[in-house]
């Protein structure tokens, strides 16, 4: 189990969310494996995106599982041009390894938001990675947005 991902249980279990996790017996779990497992559209597995932010620090934005980041409208919120991290600034940025990213216990020098892409399913529940490669949290858009607690919501995604 990675060190976030243990994390990521710790906080949801203080937080009183620790029976919604999800565990699945694979490794590598996919987007699109992931809601083919729950069966759910891929648009509400959450996925976390990483970039360079300033001075040192990362962007981390958590959009829909079928949305792309949009260069201009990234330019646009930002002021810069959006370039990811690479796998190993994740980790020493975020604290997450490439491709477990998710909402929860960033280091400080990673600034969180919440692209709008997620808002389309506020009548429904989407479902963040905790930190691993095979497990998830099923909540409501509002749960989610309390639990991360954004620095703001942003529109990036096509």
């Amino acid at each position: 189990m990675f060190e976030a991902e243990i994390r990521g249980r710790e906080f949801l279990r203080k937080k009183g969310m620790e029976d919604r996790i999800i565990d699945f017996k694979n490794t590598d779990i996919t987007a699109e494996s992931t809601a083919l497992a729950l069966d759910v559209d891929v648009d509400r597995i959450c996925k976390g995106l990483a970039f360079k932010g300033k001075n040192g620090t990362a962007i981390v934005i958590i959009a829909s599982g079928m949305s792309r980041v949009d260069n201009g409208k990234f330019r646009e919120v930002f002021g810069f041009r959006p370039t990811m991290l690479a796998p190993e600034q994740t980790e020493e940025l975020i604290g997450h390894i490439a491709g477990t990213i998710n909402p929860f216990c960033l280091k400080e020098t990673a600034r969180l938001y919440l692209d709008l892409s997620i808002r389309k399913h506020i009548n429904e529940t989407v479902f963040p990675g905790i930190g691993g490669e095979d497990s998830v949290v099923e909540l409501t858009v509002k749960e989610l947005e309390k639990l991360a607690d954004p620095v703001c919501w942003v529109a990036v995604t096509k």
